[in-house]
């Protein structure tokens, strides 16, 4: 199995068995400038900060790829819910300044059997960077 990274205990891998990983990651950062007004004068601009970086990525969980969907899905509405901060790795290089907290989960729940189970979703998971005091 090739481990590809986390956010925090949730692995993202390979096998041959098993595909567990995310697509099109979205890294967003910004920086506040406040706006000063002058008499016949340009305005002027002053640097006030940077507000909370944000990652966004899907994944698909799929009985097809060897994982169980709700387990993972419930995984992160635990980690959501429960306000863990939590690390992001990708390779052996983590991301961010600081750790991340899950924001936002969306979930579109596709495919389930004829016993009502699960087979398939697809999950958008929003983060934002976590600065503690």
């Amino acid at each position: 199995m090739a481990t590809i990274g986390s956010l925090g205990d949730i692995v993202f891998s390979v096998s041959r068995s098993q595909i567990k990983t995310f697509d099109g990651m979205r890294w967003e950062s910004s920086a506040q400038y406040a706006s000063h007004n002058r008499h016949l004068k340009d305005e002027l601009l002053e640097f006030v900060g940077s507000p909370a970086d944000k990652i966004s990525f899907s994944m698909t969980l799929s009985v097809y790829l060897g994982v169980d969907p709700m387990t993972e899905i419930t995984k992160l509405l635990a980690a959501e819910r429960a306000g863990k901060i939590l690390r992001l790795v990708i390779g052996n290089k983590a991301y961010g300044k600081n750790k991340w907290v899950i924001t936002s989960l969306s979930k579109e729940l596709e495919r389930f059997d004829n016993k009502g189970n699960l087979l398939l979703a697809k999950v958008n998971v929003s983060l934002t960077a976590y600065a503690g005091r």
